[in-house]
């Protein structure tokens, strides 16, 4: 019998014993970042930013790919028993040593996700992620000089291209974002 073969026996024995739940339900339970589950990350700390707003640092889990400056992920998070899914910009460089990725939420008025993430969430709570997507990203070929203009919450975008190109140039400008003009 090939490895294959046993493998594949031994997993349908474990279910048979597991029953009603799989075999990788309880794999999640001991180690829920492991490579093979549903992408998941986990808070590793909240920064208050603001009295309304927080920069939440997450460690990926295995199956994570990795980001371009500029791009979002789909976070789920349960509020309340709900699962909720909400899309944030990712604010850390794409070259962040420690594998870790940021997200700086400012919590809106009747916001059940933003309001989580900002006044509830804490270290080591599992959140369920999406590869990041997204196009609001600098070309390969580097630009010598770029010029962001932004309104709202896009300058959570251009904080982690300015974040990554300032790791990668030796100059670059400070940009001014305001609420109101």
């Amino acid at each position: 019998m090939t490895s294959a073969a046993l493998r594949s026996r031994a997993w349908k024995l474990l279910g048979m014993v597991t029953t009603p739940l799989l075999p990788s339900d309880y794999l999640d339970l001991v180690s829920p970042l492991r490579a093979g589950a549903d992408l998941r990350g986990r808070i590793e700390a909240v920064h208050p930013e603001t009295g309304d707003a927080a920069t939440v640092v997450i460690r990926p889990g295995r199956g994570w790919r990795g980001h371009t400056a500029g791009q979002y992920v789909r976070i789920g998070v349960d509020v309340d028993g709900v699962r909720l899914w909400r899309a944030y910009s990712i604010t850390s460089p794409t070259n962040r040593r420690d594998g870790r990725v940021t997200i700086t939420v400012k919590a809106i008025p009747d916001g059940k996700v933003s309001s989580y993430l900002v006044r509830r969430a804490n270290p080591g709570t599992l959140i369920e992620l999406d590869q990041p997507t997204g196009d609001f990203v600098l070309p390969q070929a580097k630009p010598a000089k770029v010029l962001y203009l932004t309104a709202g919450s896009g300058i959570t975008p251009v904080m982690a291209c300015c974040a990554t190109s300032s790791s990668t140039t030796s100059s670059w400008s400070t940009a001014r974002h305001s609420r109101r003009m």
